[in-house]
């Protein structure tokens, strides 16, 4: 009875098969975990647009002043997200849950002070709008996370000069991926510039 295996040779070409097709989808799945992680982050930006629009509202269309502290859970702004109420029970209100970075695993401001507020970043009314890199003084160009975290999100705020109580009128909302030299951006291949995605007022 005569048995027939595999040759060395024929192993040898399945082994070379199967590295070329394992050096063609891992690369691109790392691809599609990045973009998953980034569709994140923009939802994050989302929901913290969200509350700030929900502060606003409750304290004549201002947003947070110089005395905010994003650096603590028990800042008002905190009871703005989801889970919390600012007006509470007896007047104490209760703080809501901040989202999760997709890189860290970890909710926003609990170590590493990755969700940035810059209540004074912009220097003109406007800037808060700018989303690409061509345009005059754009303050998204080339602006690096402060804390050099994947996930961050910053929010740069604009505080006219006339404004005594030091109150963000307009803001722009910036968040960064694996490259946290610059805030989440597309390219634009005809014009070779970078389209930030940026949430502003």
């Amino acid at each position: 009875m005569n048995k027939k295996g595999f040759t060395l040779i024929e192993l040898l070409v399945v082994i070379l098969i199967i590295g070329i097709l394992l050096a063609l989808i891992i690369p691109n799945f790392v691809l599609f975990q990045e973009r998953a992680r980034r569709t994140s982050v923009k939802n994050n930006m989302h929901v913290v647009q969200t509350c700030l629009e929900a502060y606003a509202t409750d304290h004549n269309g201002n947003y947070p002043s110089s005395d905010a502290d994003w650096t603590s859970e028990d800042d008002i702004f905190y009871a703005y997200f989801p889970g919390g109420d600012p007006i509470g029970i007896d007047g104490s209100p209760i703080y809501g849950q901040a989202p999760i970075n997709p890189y860290t695993g970890m909710r926003y401001n609990i170590e590493d002070e990755d969700l940035c507020y810059d209540y004074d970043e912009f220097d003109e009314q406007g800037q808060n709008s700018q989303v690409r890199s061509d345009d005059d003084q754009c303050m998204y160009d080339a602006r690096e996370a402060d804390n050099d975290l994947q996930g961050t999100i910053a929010v740069l705020g604009y505080i006219p000069d006339e404004n005594p109580l030091e109150v963000v009128q307009e803001y722009g909302i910036c968040g960064y991926g694996r490259d946290i030299s610059y805030p989440m951006f597309d390219r634009d291949e005809y014009n070779e510039e970078y389209i930030y995605f940026v949430l502003h007022n």
